[in-house]
């Protein structure tokens, strides 16, 4: 796995994003971040990585 906080934060940032069109279901940033950890946590589990790839420009 690379950057783990950064990863940690761009899943919480698509989880925001999820939510943001729906605020009856309020999801603040502190709770996002949980659950991104949580998603990676299982994928781990799950027995598979993260990685990073090149984007080409």
């Amino acid at each position: 796995m690379t950057d783990e906080h950064q990863i940690n934060a761009i899943i919480a940032m698509a989880i925001l994003d999820s939510f943001s069109n729906h605020p009856e279901l309020k999801v603040d940033s502190e709770e996002a971040k949980i659950i991104a950890k949580r998603i990676l946590g299982a994928l781990r589990d799950a027995g598979l990585q993260v990685t990073a790839t090149e984007v080409p420009a």
